[in-house]
């Protein structure tokens, strides 16, 4: 007998039905099984980074620092750091950009990739 009149002989059969039905349901406990247990490992992960960035993102609180002045001022005078706080607040809000000139300079050229020789389509005129 050949393998095509084995399959033939055993397509009749019942329990051939049921180890069918019996493979399908399993397949899909599998796949059902196996989805939860992914969407279970990905909140697991989710939650641990949530927690960790939660950490990293934490404010803690800073004592003031008191700083006592080494030299004594005098009256109306504007201590040295607060002159170069200033300074910098003025450079950085002044010196942004360059001028520019408002010239557009785009100029096309001719280059292989849009030589009219080397198109797809030759139309004839």
């Amino acid at each position: 007998m050949n393998l095509l009149h084995i399959q033939v002989l055993l397509a009749h059969e019942p329990w051939v039905y049921t180890k069918g039905w019996i493979v399908t349901i399993a397949g899909f406990l599998i796949v059902i099984i196996a989805l939860f247990i992914l969407s279970t490992l990905f909140r697991g992960v989710a939650a641990y980074f949530t927690k960790q960035d939660a950490k990293k993102n934490e404010v803690k609180e800073i004592k003031p620092a008191t700083v006592k002045p080494t030299v004594k001022l005098a009256e109306g005078e504007i201590p040295a750091e607060v002159q170069a706080a200033i300074g910098m607040a003025l450079y950085l809000t002044t010196n942004l950009h360059d001028e520019e000139s408002n010239v557009i300079t785009i100029e096309r050229h001719q280059t292989t990739w849009n030589d009219k020789n080397y198109g797809v389509r030759h139309w004839k005129r």
